[in-house]
């Protein structure tokens, strides 16, 4: 019993020591980047989300937070907690700083994961070979690999870093059970460790869903065989966690296709193309795992050509050949019980993809989508490299192998980190790397344009990425903004010598006010065409309220633009595949109110509200409209209806309480006698 008692305790201490050893290599690796800026979905998830706004511990903040975002399904509500809570503790502001060394905890936690999880893996597997060292190396190779940078250094992708950390966790719980079957708890740790590690991992991103799957993927191919007297329970486990959901989601796709193919209404690319195109990207991720080039590695990954058939590129057919090819080989292995490893890692890595890179209409690549995948890989690696060279060299040069990879990994990443540090190197190294991403080129136009005020070269990269995608209005519109600065900002030197005028919206800019004048017309026209065309609808709506709400504060650029805007707005709306028209509606209805309208901007509220009744922001918005009128008691019954229709979540009723503050203050504001000033 004594024995036991000390093993229990040295492994527990190896166990600290490990974690404090993988804790602080990445903190090493990721420190430079830790007050980095908030980029791209940092904004309307995080910085422009008033929910986040945490003030204090109580139920109306931790409600409003819970309910502050509505990406996916199930709305990510422990992801707006866990941003509330950040901003909450940085002293109520939205200081980069906290929000990343949080994401940088999270991954050291996540790496640990990996160890205690590889731990278990290789013991079951390879139970000669020395498990601590192998779960420790494939920790930290996991840890410090530079396509995990994404996942911690951008901020929003918290969601699926800790959906991951759940994963794992539950994955833990389930081997528990799994591996000692013969004991009377075994089937309630693995369910236990299934249904928490799944139902808590989707309230930070859907990909969580993914669990049983995984799990199943781990049982064919390294866990040990079932004993006969286990197997009825072990296999009535997997006909509930994964064979029955597996073929209800089946079931449920093929009788509501509309749930897949409505989204590709919206997209430049079909369920074909985004198929094919997949299996390119997939080949495309394995080799920046087995290589990681800081040249190929970006935010945005825009750039990457669509396929456009079997043999357009060629690449694609050949990558689908090689997925299908994989997999059979995956799936022979398994039942022939060889290359246990191999096995694992393939089939690991597609199943791990199987929600982000296949049938949905998402955009296409992101390197965060490789967080949990790239696990399998890692383990392979790091097995087969034991496997093949313990023989063949010295454990010392095995071991300077590994230490080679950690390191080169590591250097790659901290780089990488230090890159990411602030905006300017961030935006540089973007557009030097992706001249073809539209974001990329919008990214350092913004940067520009913020370092310099409005400026020639701006315009050009702005320019350069409405060329690059014909779908996207969002950069068209910033052409518009940035001529409109360059009219009117006085700092910008304009040639007076007559110019021949513009004739299409990409011809060369000439700093001539007359030019520019008849560009940004040509200009409008252009975004007007894409939107009655076909463009991304979120992207577009984000650009033409960002425009409005230039307008409504009054910035010199945007004084002139109300018809524009409401021009953009009405081709947005008789577009019949734009998605969000209500929103459209409210953008026009508070354009409206600006030029003084107030019939018209109350039509528009009453439209956007008969489309989407249920959606308390625009019943918010007119309540507030009504208070910048002074008409108190018609805001407060806009107020009171909302809440009657029992709808309103937790964030909408601290937005409703808000407005009823208002209504207090300017009354009270209203009521109070002017001061009586003596005469000297």
């Amino acid at each position: 019993m004594n024995l036991d008692s000390e093993f229990t305790r040295k492994l527990t201490q190896s166990n600290w020591i490990i974690f404090l050893l993988v804790w602080g290599l990445i903190l090493v690796v990721y420190y430079p980047g830790k007050a980095g800026p908030f980029i791209g979905d940092d904004f309307p998830n995080i910085l422009d989300n008033s929910g986040i706004q945490f003030k204090q511990f109580c139920w109306e903040d931790l409600s409003s937070a819970w309910s502050a975002n509505t990406s996916g399904p199930f709305k990510r509500p422990l992801a707006s907690l866990s941003f509330a809570l950040n901003y909450f503790y940085a002293g109520q502001q939205f200081d980069p700083v906290p929000f990343k060394l949080t994401n940088i905890g999270i991954h050291v936690i996540n790496s640990f994961l990996v160890f205690l999880l590889s731990c278990q893996l290789f013991k079951t597997t390879s139970p000669d070979s020395p498990v601590r060292k192998l779960a420790f190396l494939s920790a930290l190779i996991w840890a410090v690999h530079p396509l995990q940078l994404t996942s911690v250094l951008y901020v929003v992708q918290r969601m699926n870093s800790m959906a991951c950390m759940f994963m794992l966790s539950g994955f833990l719980v389930f081997l528990k059970g799994r591996l000692q079957l013969e004991k009377p708890a075994a089937v309630l740790f693995m369910v236990l460790g299934c249904v928490l590690g799944t139902g808590l991992g989707v309230l930070f991103k859907e990909n969580a869903l993914l669990l049983p799957l995984l799990i199943f993927v781990s049982e064919v191919t390294l866990l040990p065989p079932i004993p006969i007297a286990s197997r009825f329970k072990v296999y009535s486990y997997y006909l509930v966690t994964v064979i029955l959901p597996v073929l209800f989601g089946f079931a449920y796709l093929l009788t509501h296709p509309e749930y897949v193919l409505g989204g590709y209404l919206t997209r430049e690319f079909t369920l074909a193309e985004r198929l094919m195109s997949e299996a390119r990207i997939l080949f495309y991720y394995l080799g920046l795992l087995f290589y990681p080039d800081n040249t190929q590695l970006s935010l945005a990954h825009d750039d990457f050509v669509l396929s456009k058939g079997l043999f357009q590129p060629i690449g694609t057919v050949l990558s689908i050949v090689g997925i299908a090819v994989l997999i059979v080989v995956a799936i022979y292995n398994t039942c022939q019980k060889k290359t246990r490893f191999l096995n694992f890692a393939i089939l690991w890595f597609f199943v791990g993809h199987a929600m982000e890179s296949t049938i949905f209409p998402l955009e296409l690549i992101y390197e965060h989508r490789n967080y949990l995948p790239s696990i399998g890989i890692v383990l392979a690696l790091v097995a087969l490299l034991y496997k093949l060279l313990t023989k063949q060299i010295s454990s010392g040069l095995l071991n300077g192998l590994y230490a080679c990879i950690i390191g080169s990994l590591a250097l790659a990443t901290h780089t990488r980190a230090a890159i990411w540090s602030n905006l300017d190197s961030f935006s540089y190294f973007e557009v030097r790397n992706h001249p073809g991403s539209v974001r990329a080129n919008s990214a350092y136009a913004n940067n520009l344009e913020l370092k310099r005020g409005p400026n020639a070269e701006t315009y050009q990269y702005y320019l350069t990425a409405s060329k690059l995608n014909v779908f996207e209005v969002s950069t068209l519109i910033e052409m518009f903004m940035e001529l409109n600065r360059l009219i009117g900002f006085q700092g910008v030197a304009k040639d007076q010598k007559y110019s021949v005028l513009p004739m299409r919206y990409d011809e060369p800019l000439v700093l001539d006010v007359k030019y520019m004048e008849t560009l940004r017309d040509l200009v409008h026209k252009e975004v007007l065409h894409r939107i009655s065309d076909k463009s991304h609808p979120l992207r577009t709506m984000d650009s033409i309220r960002t425009a409005a709400t230039c307008l409504i504060n009054g910035d010199y650029e945007c004084k002139t633009i109300a018809a524009n805007v409401l021009e953009w707005s009405d081709a947005a709306l008789i577009q019949p595949n734009f998605t969000d028209k209500p929103m459209m509606q409210l953008i026009k209805a508070k354009v409206y109110f600006t030029q003084g309208q107030t019939e018209s901007t109350f039509e528009e509220m009453d439209k956007a509200i008969a489309l989407d009744p249920n959606r308390m922001y625009f019943r918010a918005e007119k309540a507030y409209l009504f208070i910048e009128l002074n008409e108190y008691t018609k805001a407060e019954d806009v107020i009171r209806e909302a809440e009657l229709l029992g709808v309103a979540n937790g964030f909408d009723a601290k937005e409703f309480q808000k407005l009823r503050d208002a209504i207090v203050y300017k009354k009270a504001i209203a009521q109070t006698p002017k001061a009586i000033i003596s005469p000297p």
